[in-house]
């Protein structure tokens, strides 16, 4: 009986060691599911806070995360390394990443250790770059350059560091170490957008090249040395034929030397290839300059026959007209031939001394010496008249056989205008009459009288009578001459003043 008591006494000390048991076991069943779904409610705040990009408070959430028991280390690792390459703390992300990876020597992890590192490169990099581009964007390019080459350090590879350090070494005007940039950057990258940029270093350095031409060229022109100056330009135009300023300076270069027509040619020769408001102003410069050359040679060129045929009425026009007086002689002496303005190498052509006075006839070393004729323009009473020598020449003076004319206006008793004109032909020395001379006069171009007599270096001799004495004065005057009329003496004697002498106007 007593055996029976003890029984049902363990029975009900075991039942209630049951009991308690399971109600412990109840008791942490219950708080492991509580954690779990505080824990599972924590994961998915985390994971949503990083979904949304709200990064910071991810992080936090992904810690409380891992602080509860039962969580999953490895997931939230890789949570909370996401979370702070969100906020760019790398280093972090990568500490939390090698922490889990001690523990679970994960492949997951390690891949995962890869790929922020690549991202902390980038973003490295990246703020390198955009350092880098503030200098730039300042001028400030050397600073830019060093941040630059520290991108390179991070990412040899990547195309955009050496591209930037080329472009800066361009804007310092750099440009062999900018084409050096390139070419290193080509042989590590391949990449064609160097390639790019490398045509475009060449384009500078040519540009380069150029301005250098362009520079001696001008510095060659003003030391007057025009042939090497040409030369040089020529040069820069075949480096560059695109490029305007050789073509301008060569054209200014043609204008100077007053070969018009060469400068027009070059001028409408780059404007098919170039679009330019200045080769368009030079070029219409150099037309007009053409054309007033064509127009001054055809000017010259008809001024030199008529004075060879001795036409009043042209010489008059041509010497009077606007054109002569301001485009050719406001820049006196000009020499002139049928060969071309300036050209007397044959020994015979025109010399213009003002818009008054021309010689025509030859020339020899720039000294009137043979024969010719000089011209000056007069006026009297308001009309133009004329006066000419026409004869040999010698050490740039009338000497020898010759004739003057001298064409005025004059006017009557009753108001009345008349054309009188004076012609002396005979022997001149050193411009003054010397020999037998004959005089003749006439009025409208009708003659009413002569004269023949002998000068002595431009005196007008007395005449003798019949016997060969002297004839004597009259009213204060000396007798030259007996004056003849239409080939008829009329026994009347031309009387001068003492004192006169005759010869070519001016040289007397």
């Amino acid at each position: 009986m007593l055996h029976g008591v003890l029984r049902r006494k363990e029975y009900k000390i075991i039942v209630v060691i049951l009991l308690l048991l399971i109600s412990i076991m109840g008791i942490i069943a219950a708080k492991i599911s509580k954690d779990n779904k505080r824990y599972k409610q924590q994961a998915v705040m985390a994971k949503q806070y990083l979904e949304e990009g709200n990064y910071e408070h991810a992080v936090e959430a992904y810690q409380k995360a891992m602080s509860m028991k039962g969580s999953d280390h490895e997931a939230l690792s890789i949570g909370l390394a996401e979370a702070y390459v969100g906020i760019h703390q790398y280093d972090l992300a990568l500490e939390v990443l090698r922490d889990c990876y001690q523990t679970t020597s994960s492949i997951m992890i390690t891949k995962k250790i890869e790929e922020i590192t690549i991202k902390k490169a980038d973003y490295e990099y990246q703020q390198i770059i955009s350092r880098g581009d503030i200098y730039f964007s300042n001028e400030e390019y050397d600073k830019a350059i060093s941040e630059y080459e520290n991108a390179k350090l991070i990412k040899s590879r990547e195309v955009t560091s050496y591209q930037k350090i080329a472009e800066s070494y361009i804007k310092m005007g750099k440009y062999d170490l900018a084409k050096e940039e390139v070419q290193e950057g080509l042989t590590i990258t391949q990449s064609e957008e160097l390639n790019q940029i490398e045509e475009i270093v060449d384009s500078y350095v040519q540009k380069q090249q150029y301005d250098s031409l362009i520079a001696k060229a001008e510095e060659l022109i003003f030391q007057e040395n025009y042939e090497d100056g040409i030369a040089t330009y020529q040069e820069a135009i075949r480096l560059l034929p695109k490029e305007v300023q050789a073509y301008i300076g060569m054209a200014n270069v043609f204008l100077i030397q007053g070969k018009y027509q060469i400068a027009v040619t070059l001028l409408k020769g780059a404007k098919e290839q170039i679009y330019s408001e200045e080769l368009d102003a030079m070029l219409e410069k150099a037309l007009q300059l053409h054309e007033l050359e064509e127009t001054r040679r055809k000017t010259l060129n008809e001024l030199y026959y008529a004075v060879e045929e001795v036409d009043h009425t042209k010489i008059s026009e041509i010497m009077n007209s606007e054109f002569f007086i301001n485009e050719i002689a406001d820049d006196v002496p000009v020499y002139y031939s049928p060969l071309g303005e300036g050209d007397i190498s044959r020994g015979y052509g025109m010399i213009i001394f003002d818009n008054q006075k021309i010689y025509s006839g030859t020339i020899i070393q720039g000294v009137r010496k043979g024969s010719g004729t000089m011209l000056q323009l007069t006026e009297s009473h308001g009309e133009h008249g004329f006066y000419y020598y026409q004869g040999e020449w010698g050490n740039d003076i009338p000497n020898g056989t010759g004739s003057t004319v001298e064409i005025a206006t004059e006017m009557d008793d009753e108001g009345q205008k008349y054309r009188y004109k004076i012609v002396a032909e005979g022997s001149f020395y050193n411009g003054m009459e010397n020999g037998f001379i004959e005089k003749s006069f006439y009025i409208d171009d009708e003659e009413i009288g002569s004269v023949s007599y002998y000068a002595s270096n431009g005196v007008p001799m007395r005449a003798n009578d019949d016997n060969g004495n002297p004839l004597e004065n009259q009213d204060q005057k000396y007798p030259i001459g007996i004056i003849t009329k239409k080939g008829v003496p009329t026994g009347d004697y031309y009387y001068v003043k003492p004192g006169t002498f005759w010869g070519v106007k001016p040289y007397v």
